[in-house]
């Protein structure tokens, strides 16, 4: 008697569950692969180079991947960002007559950062979503110059490196153009405990940074 009971129970149980089970597996959650340009300032507090603070423009390239949720999903990220930049500055030197001379400098620098996190987003409307996400970092730095003496013209070439880790916070809005295209921008802060100190500048690489975003969601 009790065998007939517990397979009728057992059926019972599949057929009422296997339709939640199956709407479960339909719930599609697919990736979003953005791709970012976007400007950073990085301070310089020696005023003795010329032109103040450090201006950088960031490329780079992110996805995310929700596990969890459907209007609100929880999932994991991660991307790169790098820059390159060649730019020529002054600095004030100790000239041989007790004075000071300004010394010019072409500085060629290269950013690259990965980061890997967890983030949260909100899609409230079919064509708006708001997202956050934070996690560490790790990031590689360097830095070459070559000064030109006026006095001399002798140039000297020098270089600076770094790696460092850290950690990343950002928040964005996505406009949902269409089903897989997206356009948005974010906001991300990052610290790290990379710095260059030399004659081109005294610079902590942390701060805000701003972009725009195209995404595809696939």
């Amino acid at each position: 008697m009790k065998t007939p009971v517990l397979l009728s129970l057992s059926f019972l149980f599949v057929f009422i569950t296997a339709p939640v089970r199956t709407n479960a597996e339909e719930v599609e959650r697919p990736i979003i692969l953005q791709f970012m340009i976007g400007e950073m300032v990085i301070s310089n507090d020696d005023p003795r180079v010329s032109d103040g603070d450090y201006n950088i423009t960031l490329f780079g390239v992110a996805a995310q991947k929700p596990f969890y949720g459907e209007m609100t999903l929880v999932g994991i990220e991660t991307g790169g960002l790098f820059n390159w930049k060649s730019e020529t500055r002054a600095y004030a030197a100790s000239g041989g007559g007790g004075g000071t001379i300004a010394i010019s400098a072409d500085i060629n620098q290269f950013l690259f950062d990965y980061f890997f996190g967890g983030y949260v987003s909100l899609q409230p409307l079919k064509w708006f979503r708001l997202y956050a996400g934070a996690g560490p970092l790790l990031i590689y730095g360097s830095r070459e110059y070559e000064e030109k003496d006026p006095t001399t013209f002798q140039i000297e070439t020098k270089s600076n490196s770094g790696f460092s880790g850290g950690m990343y916070g950002r928040a964005g809005i996505d406009i949902i153009i269409s089903e897989n295209f997206i356009l948005g921008a974010n906001i991300r802060g990052i610290k790290t405990g990379l710095s260059f100190n030399d004659t081109v500048g005294n610079v902590d690489v942390e701060g805000w940074q701003y972009f725009g975003v195209i995404s595809f969601r696939f």
